[in-house]
């Protein structure tokens, strides 16, 4: 569960706002399904194909990759049979990666063929919280503690009925903020 924000962290918060764990949890949680990811430092495992012994992680900036397994797209005589059946442990200094955009590039196998697919672990994220984050989160607590709330096209009180503009919370404002840490795949 993320918290982008403590509640010491009263400077990220409008004048006369009320920050409380609640709030800022239900912030947090916004801002990650915005982002498509944890803005914070997190461990992921995944799959990549590889097209020319080069592929691509799905989550950056990478802070460190702790386990590599390799697949070779063939064995010694061209085909699976003297290869390995499946991922076999490879070691870390046959990879290559640019950790600000999470390209990977990778060496052959020891039977000198090409890796078809990793298999990678690794933890990535910002470490501490970017202020832009911590803005954005100030910004949604303000919004979930008023009670009007800009998004809201109508409000009936006799039934509890709320109609708002929007599907999200998220205002221009907030989405500009939060940019450069939404999820982009390049598969």
């Amino acid at each position: 569960m993320s918290q982008y924000l403590t509640l010491e962290d009263t400077d990220y918060i409008p004048a006369g706002v009320a920050l409380s764990l609640p709030l800022i949890i239900r912030a947090s949680a916004i801002i990650d399904g915005r982002c498509k990811r944890q803005i914070g430092i997190t461990t992921y495992s995944e799959r990549i194909p590889l097209t020319n012994q080069r592929g691509h992680l799905s989550y950056y900036p990478i802070k460190e990759i702790t386990e590599v397994k390799s697949k070779a797209a063939y064995g010694i005589t061209g085909d699976n049979f003297f290869g390995a059946p499946g991922f076999v442990e490879a070691d870390l200094s046959f990879l290559d990666v640019d950790k600000e955009i999470g390209s990977v590039m990778c060496g052959s196998s020891p039977f000198g063929a090409p890796y078809a697919e990793l298999e990678v672990t690794y933890t990535s994220g910002w470490d501490p919280i970017p202020d832009k984050v911590k803005v954005a989160c100030g910004l949604l607590i303000a919004q979930l503690s008023s009670s009007s709330n800009s998004n809201v096209k109508m409000r009936k009180d006799v039934d509890s009925t709320i109609e708002y503009f929007g599907n999200d919370m998220i205002t221009p404002e907030i989405a500009d903020l939060l940019t450069e840490y939404r999820h982009r795949s390049f598969r």
